[in-house]
Formats: structure tokens, C-alpha cells, sequence
């Protein structure tokens, strides 16, 4: 059973960069107090099943951890006065793989019809870039509160469901809290937690008639890791999107076509989140190492123009990053942010049903 164990243990060092864990002893290991901290904090005390797990659970925070310290030590080369440097360490992903944590906590799908939107281009867009005036939409009330994806790939129905949230507040001076979940275990045009995309999730919501509220339908898959059985129902819907939706940017070259977006509203993005897996707060910048490789969606809420960077909701918690918030340099495609920007119009169920009772 111990030569199972340790070759267990040696196999999952071999998928890890400079794994040097002691398998007859972890707890010797200098790291090995973190990990207790980690446990403690973000597991509640509890370890796992195995002795064979648990060995390559530390070996994965033993990789986490020396990246994290990597990327700490590229942050402080590259610090700027006034602006609140880059840090990484133990967040609540830190006994991941990548590949782990990529499969459970992001999700994002490319569409096939991204050029069935139309693109809105606005015409100062160059103006406000260079004059770059300050906005954070949560503190103007347009957003609900943090939300939290869990154990589940489904950051596109969240994207989708915040920003339906938000343009509907702007519109019609309500906010509501909107249920995931449907999105998550009825759109057939997705994969559930196996990932999707905001556009998609549109589509859906369009289709069936609307979304319904939070507290009608709760968001279950992120502690069981499942997408669920549909239970939607149509008389409980609260709001709904229009036939379309509207792009704002899907190349580098229109990053300020999204600040001149973001004056009006905000927006769901896509990006590149692998080095959030340690991200703790903040600015992350172009000489951060953040790729390009699109694997998660979220929601551009703001901009600050005295540190230049975007405002960025994310969908895992309010314990990660800046209060669930992640910021990230603006005009330099920092993290691949412009590959998919993106509004939708949003309708009051009862002025849909008029609307079509008058065609």
C-alpha cells in the first residue's frame, strides 16, 4: 500500500515544476506550515480522503506557492510610484493543477456567432482615452453583490447573468438578483460547468423568455460540480434580454472603444485568467506575464484613471483578490481583455408581452 502511495505521490511531482516533497514525511517540509494555514482557512480545518492525495495536494500548493513568489518578484521589478503594486500568494486554488483549477473555475467557450452582433463604435472614442475621466459602477449601484461560481465552469453564466443584472438596473432603476443556475442547467447550446459563453447564454434567455430571479432558482452547481437538471419556469421569469447583442471590442485595436463603453455602462469581458489562480490584489500589468489564451468571462465594472487600469468583477468571492474585484492596465490587451466585449439590451417582461400583442 506504501509503494502505492509514493508512486502516487512521485507521479504528481513529475506533473508539477520543482517538486521536491519528502513522501515519508511532509511535515517536515518548510512549506508544510502554510499548507496548515491553507487548510485551515479555506478548507475549514479538513484534510483529504488519502495519504496519497494529501502528498499530491502539497505538491500542487508547493508549486503554487514558488510561482506566486515568482511572480511577486517580477511585480516588485517592475513597481510604479502611486500605483498599488502587483501581489500574489495563498488564495482558495493553491492544492490545484492548472489544468485543474482551468477546468473548474473558469469555462469560458468561443462562440460561433460572434460576428452576429453588431459592433458599436463610438465615434470619441480617441477623445475620452486621452482624457480618461474615472467611473466605477458599483458605486453607482449597478451591480448586486459579489457572486461565486464554486466547483463549477460556469464563469459565462455569470458574465451574462451580471450584465443583464446591471443594464437592467441602468435602465429601469431596479436591481435584481438574477439566477445562474437556469443558465447553467437549460442552455443547451453550452455544456453547463463544462463551460459556454455570455453570447450563447443570450441566445438562451432570449429563446426561453427571460431569466428568473435568485431566490427562485439557487445556484446548486458550485458544491456539487454538476450542471443539473433543468427546472426552469417560464411564469417565474422577472427580466429578459433583446434579439441581439452588441460587441464592443474584439481586437487590441479597440480598447478604447471599451473605455468610451465603459462612460456608459458596463460590460462582459473574456479573459485570460491563469495567473489569477494566485492573484491577490493590485494591479496587474503588461509586464505581469498574463496571457492571451481566452479560458474565462467576466464583468468590466470600471476604470480608474489615476492608476490606469480596469475594474474588473470576478465570479470567486468576495475573499479573492480586491473584495472579488481584480484591476488590470488599461491600453496594452492585458490579459487578452478586448477579445470579447460585450452588451445586451434588456426588456421588462410586461413591455415584451405588449410589444408582441401589438405586432
Amino acid at each position: 500500500m506504501m509503494l502505492r502511495i509514493a508512486f502516487v505521490a512521485i507521479a504528481l511531482c513529475f506533473m508539477q515544476t520543482e517538486c521536491q516533497v519528502n513522501t515519508n514525511d511532509i511535515g517536515k517540509d518548510a512549506d508544510f506550515p502554510k499548507f496548515e494555514e491553507f487548510l485551515q482557512k479555506f478548507r475549514g480545518g479538513m484534510g483529504y480522503p488519502t495519504e496519497a492525495e494529501t502528498i499530491g495536494r502539497f505538491t500542487a500548493f508547493k508549486s503554487n506557492l514558488r510561482l506566486a513568489e515568482q511572480r511577486n518578484a517580477r511585480a516588485a521589478l517592475q513597481a510604479r510610484p502611486g500605483l498599488k503594486q502587483e501581489r500574489h500568494g495563498i488564495t482558495q486554488f493553491m492544492d490545484l493543477t492548472q489544468l485543474e483549477f482551468k477546468a473548474k473555475h473558469t469555462g469560458f467557450r468561443p462562440t460561433k456567432n460572434k460576428t452576429a452582433g453588431k459592433m458599436k463604435v463610438h465615434p470619441d472614442s480617441d477623445r475620452i482615452a486621452a482624457r480618461g475621466n474615472s467611473i466605477d459602477w458599483n458605486a453607482q449601484g449597478a451591480l448586486t453583490p459579489i457572486k461565486n461560481q464554486g466547483q463549477c465552469g460556469s464563469c459565462w453564466a455569470f458574465s451574462a447573468t451580471e450584465q443583464l443584472e446591471s443594464q437592467y438596473f441602468q435602465k429601469y432603476g431596479v436591481l435584481k438578483e438574477l439566477a445562474p443556475q437556469q443558465i447553467v442547467s437549460c442552455d443547451t447550446t453550452c455544456d453547463g460547468c463544462n463551460g459556454g459563453n455570455p453570447i450563447e447564454a443570450w441566445g438562451y434567455l432570449y429563446g426561453f423568455g427571460g431569466q428568473e430571479p435568485k431566490a427562485d432558482y439557487p445556484y446548486t452547481s458550485g458544491v456539487t460540480g454538476q450542471t443539473g437538471t433543468c427546472t426552469s419556469n417560464a411564469a417565474d421569469v422577472t427580466e429578459d434580454v433583446g434579439a441581439t447583442y452588441t460587441l464592443i471590442a474584439q481586437s487590441p485595436s479597440q480598447e478604447s472603444n471599451m473605455l468610451a463603453q465603459m462612460q456608459k455602462s458596463p460590460m462582459s469581458v473574456c479573459v485570460d485568467a491563469t495567473l489569477w489562480q494566485t492573484y491577490q490584489g493590485g494591479v496587474i500589468t503588461s509586464q505581469s506575464g498574463c496571457g492571451t489564451s481566452i479560458d474565462h468571462a467576466v464583468q468590466a465594472t470600471g476604470y480608474n484613471a489615476e492608476g490606469n487600469y480596469w475594474i474588473v468583477r470576478n465570479s470567486w468571492g468576495e475573499t479573492w483578490g480586491e473584495n472579488g474585484f481584480v484591476w488590470v492596465e488599461y491600453g496594452a490587451n492585458v490579459c487578452g481583455i478586448t477579445d470579447q466585449a460585450t452588451i445586451v439590451t434588456v426588456d421588462k417582461i410586461t413591455e415584451k408581452a405588449r410589444n408582441a400583442i401589438q405586432v
